[in-house]
């Protein structure tokens, strides 16, 4: 069960989506028929094989890419355009360079046509929240790859979402920053009076997928379908070193292998 209560009623409806890319007239299927739903205070995991569409899928969950067929379903309204109730985390970070860290956050803000002064004001009170004070004059190069990815979650959760989409979030991340960010992630998920109340991340790390989620929806070799979704059912706070989360582990690593 998740740390906050789940409602009946799914958030997110995703129904027989599928995509075909074109590349030289020939088209090449990158997803088959994917379903699923998602509740309202979920934590969902997308695993499976390099190549079989998960960060694709992603980008159709939030209206930037269209997928060939199917479609997707918030709140009963059909996705068609980029979704203004969720954000995005990168794994490459796509920072601004010849922005400072406080005008990468505030962007999604300025995109919304809010006044500065309000910007600054909720821009400075996310990055304290992910450990970015005194930064805000600080230019992308003068990071660490952790505090790139910090203002890079900073500027997700700015505009308050309802959904934060992760794709490999902390892939790119010594272990230590990594598992620190987590926690972060978990904190700021499990308190119901901050965004986001869904998380939905791709990842490689079946056992980051396990620590973190409530379930793991794990997908196929290219054109990526859903295999099996796994109900970890384990309490929170959990422990990494725990023999069900290496037996969970041991039983999804060998259906993506």
């Amino acid at each position: 069960m998740s740390t906050k209560d789940r409602l009946t009623t799914p958030v997110l409806d995703v129904r027989d989506v599928s995509k075909e890319f074109v590349h030289q007239s020939k088209k090449i299927p990158i997803l088959r028929d994917v379903s699923f739903s998602i509740h309202e205070y979920e934590f969902i995991s997308i695993v499976g094989p390099t190549g079989c569409g998960k960060s694709t899928l992603l980008r159709i969950i939030m209206g930037l890419i269209p997928p060939t067929k199917g479609e997707v379903i918030y709140k009963g309204e059909r996705v068609q355009s980029v979704n203004s109730r969720m954000s995005m985390v990168f794994q490459s970070f796509a920072l601004f360079p010849w922005l400072t860290v406080l005008e990468n956050v505030e962007l999604g803000l300025e995109a919304q046509g809010i006044l500065k002064e309000q910007r600054n004001k909720r821009a400075l009170k996310i990055m304290q929240e992910v450990g970015l004070e005194d930064f805000e004059n600080a230019y992308p190069r003068e990071l660490s790859r952790g505090m790139k990815q910090r203002v890079g979650f900073a500027r997700a959760l700015v505009i308050d979402p309802e959904i934060l989409l992760m794709d490999e979030p902390f892939s790119a991340l010594d272990p230590l920053t990594a598992e620190g960010l987590r926690e972060e992630v978990m904190r700021l998920w499990s308190d119901k009076f901050t965004s986001p109340e869904i998380v939905i991340m791709v990842t490689h790390n079946v056992e980051e997928a396990i620590y973190l989620s409530d379930r793991v929806i794990v997908l196929s070799q290219r054109p990526g379908t859903v295999i099996l979704e796994f109900n970890v059912g384990m309490p929170r706070p959990r422990d990494r070193r725990s023999p069900s989360i290496y037996e969970l582990t041991d039983k999804i690593t060998s259906l993506i292998a």
